[in-house]
C-alpha cells in the first residue's frame, strides 16, 4: 500500500495546479458572497431607515382625520420600489464575477481533486460523491440496536482488495427521542468515517470493540432498560486481552471470549490503537458474520468544504487518506489469521 509520503508527492506533482485553481475559485466565490451580504445589509438598512423616517414624519403631520390616502399610496409605492430594487440587485449580483464560482465550487473540488485522489489509491475504485451506507448497512453490524435513525452521508468509495469487497464513506447518524425538551435537537449517534469489508469466509464468533470514554460508558450502560444506542449486555461476555494498555483504551465483548482472543492478535490491537491515537476519536469495531465494520467517530465530513475554508492546508486530505488506508490495512491483517475463520454463518439470536 502507498505511503503518506507517496501521497504527498502525488499531490505536489499531479494536483498542485488543480488545488491552486480550485482555491482561486473558492476565493472568488467567497468574495462574491461577501459582496452579496454587504449589499443586502445596506439595502435592508436603507429600507428600515426610511420606515423610521416615514413613521416619525407621519406622526408629526397626522391630523384627527387619520392617515391620508396620499400617505397610503406613498407607502405602497415605496414597498413596490424596494421590492423591484431588491430583485434588480439580486439579478445584478448573480451576473457578477464569482457567482458561478460560488455555485460550482463544491462540485468542482470533488471532480478535480477528490476523484483523482481516489484514482491514486487504486484506479479500480469507484467514487460516488452522493452515496453512503444505508440504514441496514449501519445496523446489521450487530453493534447498534435498531432504532428510528436518520442517516445521511456522502463520498462513498467502493472497491475490492484481494478477495475482500469493501466500501468507505462519510456518515452521519442521528436519532430524535420520542420526548424532547424544548429546543433540544436530535441525538448524534455517529459522525465520521464508516468502513465495511466483506470476506468470502465467516468469523468464528462475533467480536465487538468499543473505545472507552466517560460519555460512552454512561450512554451504553449494560442494563435491559438501557435507552442507549449500544447495549453492551447484548454483545456477549466481556473479554480481557492480555494487553493491559489495550484494555485501558477499549472494551471488548464476544459470546466466546476464547475465540475473541484469537482474533485480537498483537498486530491487530496495535493497528486499532494507532487509528484511535492518530484520530483522537471514538472507535467502534464489529467483526460479525463475514464482515468487519469500522466506525471512526471523529465528527468530520472530509470533503464538504466551504467558501470560508482554505484548501492550502492539506490536513483534511491527509486525514482522509490515513483513515482510508488504516482501516483497509486493519481488514487485511485479518486474512492471515486462520484460526478466526469458518465456513458457517451465525445469527445474533
Amino acid at each position: 500500500m502507498k505511503s503518506l509520503e507517496e501521497f504527498n508527492q502525488f499531490i505536489d506533482q499531479q494536483l498542485s495546479n488543480e488545488l491552486k485553481a480550485v482555491e482561486q475559485q473558492r476565493i472568488a466565490g467567497r468574495n462574491w458572497m461577501r459582496r452579496m451580504w454587504a449589499f443586502s445589509i445596506l439595502f435592508f438598512a436603507l429600507f428600515v431607515l426610511f420606515i423610521i423616517w416615514f413613521a416619525a414624519s407621519s406622526g408629526d403631520a397626522r391630523t384627527t382625520s387619520g392617515t391620508s390616502s396620499t400617505q397610503i399610496i406613498l407607502i405602497v409605492g415605496v414597498v413596490i420600489l424596494f421590492s423591484i430594487g431588491g430583485y434588480a440587485m439580486s439579478y445584478f449580483m448573480k451576473k457578477q464575477k464569482g457567482s458561478d464560482a460560488a455555485a460550482d465550487f463544491q462540485q468542482d473540488f470533488k471532480h478535480r481533486v477528490v476523484k483523482p485522489i481516489i484514482g491514486f489509491i487504486d484506479p479500480g475504485l469507484t467514487y460516488q460523491p452522493l452515496n453512503h451506507a444505508s440504514y441496514d448497512e449501519f445496523t446489521e453490524s450487530g453493534l447498534f440496536i435498531k432504532k428510528d435513525y436518520h442517516i445521511t452521508g456522502n463520498d462513498q468509495v467502493y472497491g475490492k482488495n484481494g478477495d475482500m469487497n469493501f466500501q468507505f464513506c462519510d456518515l452521519l447518524v442521528t436519532h430524535t427521542p420520542l420526548i424532547t425538551m424544548r429546543g433540544q435537537g436530535p441525538d448524534t449517534v455517529f459522525c465520521g468515517s464508516y468502513f465495511i469489508g466483506q470476506f468470502p469466509r465467516y468469523f468464528s464468533t462475533p467480536v465487538y470493540i468499543l473505545s472507552r470514554s466517560g460519555r460512552l460508558e454512561s450512554w451504553f450502560a449494560g442494563s435491559a432498560a438501557d435507552e442507549g444506542f449500544i447495549q453492551t449486555w447484548n454483545l456477549g461476555k466481556k473479554v480481557l486481552p492480555a494487553d493491559a494498555s489495550f484494555n485501558k483504551q477499549f472494551m471488548v465483548y464476544s459470546p466466546l471470549p476464547e475465540d475473541a482472543e484469537q482474533l485480537l492478535t498483537p498486530s491487530l490491537m496495535e493497528r486499532i490503537r494507532e487509528i484511535s491515537g492518530r484520530t483522537n476519536a471514538k472507535l467502534w469495531l464489529s467483526f460479525y458474520n463475514n464482515r468487519v465494520y469500522a466506525a471512526i467517530d471523529h465528527g468530520m465530513d472530509y470533503f464538504e468544504t466551504t467558501l470560508n475554508r482554505s484548501l492550502e492546508n492539506r490536513k483534511m486530505l491527509e486525514s482522509f487518506y490515513l483513515d482510508f488506508m488504516s482501516v483497509l490495512q486493519l481488514a487485511n491483517d485479518l486474512k492471515s489469521n486462520a484460526t478466526i475463520w469458518t465456513t458457517n454463518a451465525f445469527s445474533r439470536s
